[in-house]
Order: C-alpha cells, then sequence, then structure tokens
C-alpha cells in the first residue's frame, strides 16, 4: 500500500509497506511513515524573465530611466510635499491628502504653508464646540485651500482625499464630497 498526501508547506507524507506477512487466518501490514520535503510544482514557480517586458533601446536611442519606462504605459502623479522640481517633472495630476498636510506641515518652506496657516487661522472652526468637530473642520479647510492651490500649477485633475473613516458610510461620503464642494466655490 502506498499513498502521498501533499500539504500546503509541501511536506509530503509516504506510506510504504515495512513488512508484510499473511497468514490462512489473517493478513497483517506494517506501515511506516517518513516525511520529506518536495519542491513545489512548476506552475507555482515564478520566473522573472518572462513576467516582465524588457526594453530594448537602439544603439541610436538615449538612455531610458525607470521613470521614463513607466510614465511610456502610465501617467506619474508625484507624491511629495517638496515641489522644487516642478517645472522639470510637470505633474498631470494631484492629489491633495490627510499625509500631504502632515507632511506641509512638516517642512517650514513649503509653498503651501500659507494654506494651512489660513486654515488654521478660520474663526469659523474656532466657533465650534466639539473638539472633534473642529479639528474636521480645520482639516477639510486645509484639504481645500492647498487643493485650490495646486490647481493653480496643476493643468490636470486635483483630487481631495476624504476621510477613510468613512469608507463604509456612502452617506457620511456624499455629505463630505457636498461639504468640500461647497468650499471650493467659495475660494
Amino acid at each position: 500500500m502506498a499513498a502521498t498526501l501533499q500539504t500546503p508547506l509541501y511536506a509530503a507524507i509516504s506510506s510504504s509497506p515495512a513488512s508484510s506477512s499473511s497468514s490462512s487466518s489473517s493478513i497483517r501490514t506494517t506501515t511506516s511513515f517518513s516525511f520529506f520535503r518536495s519542491t513545489p510544482p512548476p506552475t507555482l514557480l515564478f520566473n522573472s524573465k518572462n513576467s516582465f517586458s524588457l526594453i530594448r533601446a537602439s544603439s541610436t536611442d538615449t538612455v531610458i530611466t525607470e521613470l521614463d519606462a513607466v510614465s511610456a504605459f502610465s501617467e506619474i502623479v508625484p507624491d511629495t510635499v517638496i515641489f522644487d522640481d516642478f517645472q522639470k517633472f510637470s505633474p498631470t495630476a494631484a492629489t491633495v491628502s490627510s499625509s500631504l498636510i502632515l507632511g506641509i506641515c512638516g517642512l517650514p518652506d513649503t509653498i503651501f504653508r500659507k494654506a494651512v496657516e489660513m486654515a488654521l487661522a478660520d474663526s469659523e472652526c474656532y466657533g465650534l464646540q466639539d473638539p472633534n468637530a473642529r479639528l474636521s473642520c480645520f482639516a477639510t479647510k486645509a484639504l481645500v485651500n492647498v487643493g485650490s492651490d495646486m490647481t493653480k500649477l496643476v493643468p490636470g485633475r486635483v483630487s481631495t482625499e476624504v476621510d477613510a473613516r468613512l469608507a463604509y458610510d456612502t452617506h457620511g461620503i456624499i455629505r463630505k464630497v457636498h461639504d468640500l464642494l461647497k468650499l471650493y466655490k467659495h475660494i
């Protein structure tokens, strides 16, 4: 008797008869088990050579960087608060997010610093009694101020991140989007 059971960890249990004796009244079989490692099936092996397309250039072409190669297939959207090379790497789209606001607050000389400071100086937010609502007001105003400044620099779309805690609240997302649109119209 022989059986093999494959487990997800590629450890196999093999059973084979060690000794077998038979008599007229009974059949006696002793089975021993051995554990060994086997290689995964060939269909599960990853071959990087065939998985990615190669970029080939002729001898007359200039050197192609990874950025050039990726930009040939998709749109590059920088995710940074440092815009020193804005003319060299002019973005075609941008996203205003809470992490971008945090990065702006951490850098003293960014071009968007004034937009965040204007949001923090907004008297409407200071009038709110609930501390959570006040903080949300400041964050929303900062997102909109930075987003409106970005639209002056980016020719394409500028998207604004909605709070991730609203991910499963469809009506909450819609309310937040309407609030953002009202604020964008006032600027």
